[in-house]
């Protein structure tokens, strides 16, 4: 025989499920990012072996939800919408592909995938939103320090922020203009990067 408190906490778990406070419900579109193909202002090309570790980001920002910074700095989450994945990894493999589509280093991979590595190049996710503080406009800030993998020291450090005005607060129009902030963004990352190797 089931005892009472267990039932009681039984019949307490389903009402939460019914009410959608016991899970977060699924979006109704995911959206990914795009891969920069162009880049611009360096064309030699390095023969290190870059090492893309997983970007570091806030709590807040670490997640597959699509943030929205508001007056006093309070963030909040688009709703029905997410990314593809959470950030910190869409990030890092939107990173590796642009060096890859950039042809400016010799190679380029994630932890665990056995490059004999001659630099790392470390992200710090800092800004990653739709701003309406004022006009809608998204906004990326990334920090960037490139490693020296066999010395242990900085080589270079960057911060690469972008603003793209959006449309509208609405999220097809907000998405696009994070689209389009973040691809700039990790473009001048990795033309950046390149010229300092």
């Amino acid at each position: 025989m089931v005892p009472a408190a267990a039932l009681s906490i039984a019949f307490a778990l389903a009402g939460c499920s019914a009410l959608g406070l016991g899970a977060t419900p699924k979006p109704d579109a995911i959206f990914d990012l795009s891969v920069p193909t162009a880049f611009e202002g360096v064309v030699k090309r390095s023969s290190s072996q870059l090492l893309v570790p997983l970007p570091n980001a806030s709590d807040a920002l670490s997640t597959g939800r699509i943030a929205v910074r508001a007056a006093g700095g309070s963030i909040s989450y688009m709703p029905g919408v997410s990314w593809s994945d959470q950030l910190p990894p869409l990030m890092q493999t939107v990173m590796v592909r642009a060096f890859e589509n950039s042809g400016r280093v010799r190679a380029v991979g994630k932890p665990g995938e056995s490059l004999a590595i001659d630099d790392q190049v470390i992200v710090d996710i800092r800004a990653f939103e739709l701003d309406v503080t004022g006009s809608p406009a998204a906004h990326v800030t990334l920090g960037v320090k490139l490693l020296d993998e066999r010395t242990g020291k900085v080589r270079a450090t960057r911060v690469v922020d972008v603003s793209r005005p959006s449309a509208s607060d609405r999220p097809k129009d907000a998405i696009s203009a994070i689209n389009q902030a973040a691809s700039a963004a990790v473009a001048e990352v990795v033309t950046w990067t390149a010229s300092a190797l």
